[in-house]
């Protein structure tokens, strides 16, 4: 009964607080979402390259064979 009392108090007195006094009100135009079905414009160039999605691919196998590799001598060394 008194830990429901204080708790009272205390949400009260949050709710009381003056902390939100100085937020500025949104101004910032916010990004339209757009119609469903409506298909974005093609980009100018592709993302990446050909040689740069060759590379960034290699170096996730690596990461990943990496990783593998440290799964499994945790698992050796757990045993």
């Amino acid at each position: 009964m008194v830990a429901a009392a204080l708790a009272g108090l205390a949400l009260a007195g949050c709710a009381a607080s003056d902390f939100f006094h100085n937020v500025p009100a949104e101004t910032a135009p916010q990004p339209e979402y757009p119609n469903i079905g409506e298909i974005p414009p093609n980009r100018p160039t592709p993302p990446l390259s050909a040689e740069e999605q060759a590379r960034a691919q290699a170096e996730l196998k690596a990461l990943a064979a990496s990783r593998q590799k440290d799964v499994a001598r945790k698992l050796e060394t757990d045993r």
